[in-house]
């Protein structure tokens, strides 16, 4: 689904204020109105709070799941766009800076452009945000405790800057009973930091200010477009090389041969 640039707006206020009005919300939605005319914008048209900040990071993570789960109908990523939770209330939303859903209706995403939780039926199973300074404290306050209510399977926080934003370079919590608890993360002696996703069933690992995934079944790492189209150059190179290589060797046969 397509992934725009949208300034980080949504209805919980920083500091968690406002968790508890997902049900208030539903009591003063607009009942009398047909909910079927209702348009729900994808976004504000505003930029990311900290673009330049946050955009390279943004951009990198969402293709490279976007790539790695491009063969499977049942599971959409996306990122920076409303997910809106109350049926009939516009203001009931919040933009994660990326997400994973499996299975739900995946075509009513693409239908309407936007996430409408009754519609696709379920919310998300990973959501990820990236650490920057003016919505560090909502993604660890408001944000959170959103995530947790609305049923958001895993809460990923992922800092580049290692502790700046977030105290930590990367944290995963799954939620547990109603509540988020902590997944394990392991320190390297390199300075690496990585945990397990159990909804992606990947590693997600940061280093020196990137993330970046790791498939532990197939033994590889997630490549970005950047890197697939070098490995593709490298390889025609190679081939190239040894295609000419071989010409050469023919025709020194021939010349053996006085051909």
């Amino acid at each position: 689904m397509r992934t725009p640039m949208n300034r980080e707006c949504d209805s919980i206020g920083e500091g968690g204020v406002g968790v508890m009005v997902i049900e208030k919300a539903a009591s003063v939605a607009d009942t009398t109105a047909d909910k079927t005319k209702i348009f729900y914008p994808e976004s504000d048209g505003m930029p990311l709070p900290d673009g330049l900040h946050q955009y390279k990071y943004f951009l990198e993570i969402l293709s490279v799941l976007e790539l790695f789960f491009s063969t499977r109908p049942d599971v959409a990523v996306g990122g920076d766009i409303f997910i809106y939770y109350v049926e009939g209330n516009r203001q009931m939303r919040v933009a994660p800076d990326c997400f994973v859903v499996f299975g739900g209706d995946i075509e009513s995403l693409e239908r309407n452009d936007t996430y409408l939780l009754w519609e696709v039926g379920k919310p998300p199973d990973f959501v990820l945000e990236i650490g920057s300074p003016s919505t560090a404290n909502n993604d660890l306050t408001g944000k959170r405790d959103l995530y947790a209510q609305l049923g958001m399977g895993e809460y990923w926080r992922y800092d580049p800057t290692g502790e700046d934003h977030y105290g930590e370079p990367l944290v995963g919590e799954r939620l547990t009973d109603g509540e988020y608890q902590a997944l394990e993360i392991v320190h390297e002696v390199d300075g690496g930091v990585w945990g397990y996703s159990p909804a992606l069933n990947l590693e997600l690992h940061w280093k020196e200010d990137r993330l970046r995934f790791h498939d532990p079944a197939a033994g590889r790492w997630l490549q970005n477009i950047e890197e697939i189209n070098a490995a593709r150059e490298s390889a025609e190179t190679r081939a190239n090389a040894a295609e000419a290589r071989i010409a050469e060797m023919d025709a020194e046969l021939r010349r053996l041969r006085g051909e």
